[in-house]
């Protein structure tokens, strides 16, 4: 049923279409390039990597996608039509992902870690506030009866995306005391409002300005 409703449509089309304009367009072949490695998809679909060759039929639209790890992805439409001129060859260039160069792939990004103590719990707080208030410049929430903590989101504006980290610490044990520390990191599209939250997805990468501050509440927490 789908397919004899796009081939009516398609029909209907073309007899809007004045015949010397018909006449005029042809299907155009155009040769994508771009880095050796780098992905290319047609369409959404893999067809190989550097190069691909692309037949763009009259008053069709034809998506090509570069996909590269490290890069900036970079995404074309070639339209066939009176108002586009086509070329017949293109190359999409990649950028290098300044998000990706700032942050490293790790597993405490986004995962409860253990952080047992060998100080009380009026000590343990105080130094967790210290090295919290390093790195981050607001707590949101902090309750140390319950010892609970949440930082606000710290945003950072990429070119390629937006990158938002934040802390929450909590108490796993009393006897003996310990503590889950989970780093929140999440992206969006580049230029994203921090609080969109339906933009965001997790993120298994970190910034590196926020590397150590898991290791140094295990470290100063575990004196």
């Amino acid at each position: 049923m789908k397919k004899l409703t796009l081939m009516l449509l398609a029909v209907v089309l073309c007899s809007a279409v004045p015949q010397d304009v018909m006449a005029r367009l042809r299907t155009k072949k155009i040769t994508v390039n771009s880095d050796a490695d780098a992905k290319m998809f047609v369409n959404g679909k893999l067809v190989g990597t550097g190069t691909t060759m692309i037949k763009v039929e009259p008053f069709a639209t034809v998506n090509v996608r570069a996909e590269k790890v490290g890069f900036i992805t970079q995404e074309r439409n070639y339209v066939n039509d009176e108002s586009h001129n086509l070329p017949k060859t293109d190359y999409m260039k990649m950028e290098k992902d300044d998000a990706y160069e700032n942050s490293f792939v790790t597993n405490l990004a986004n995962q409860d870690i253990d952080i047992r103590t060998n100080h009380n719990e009026d000590e343990a707080w105080k130094t967790i506030s210290r090295i919290i208030t390093n790195s981050f410049d607001v707590i949101q929430v902090t309750d140390k009866n319950t010892g609970y903590m949440c930082t606000a989101w710290v945003v950072k504006n990429f070119r390629s995306a937006t990158i938002r980290t934040r802390l929450i610490i909590k108490t796993g044990s009393s006897e003996p005391l310990a503590y889950k520390a989970k780093l929140v990191s999440e992206i969006a599209p580049a230029g994203t409002a921090a609080s969109a939250d339906e933009s965001f997805r997790s993120w298994d990468r970190l910034l590196r300005s926020f590397e150590n501050v898991i290791p140094d509440l295990q470290s100063r927490l575990g004196k």
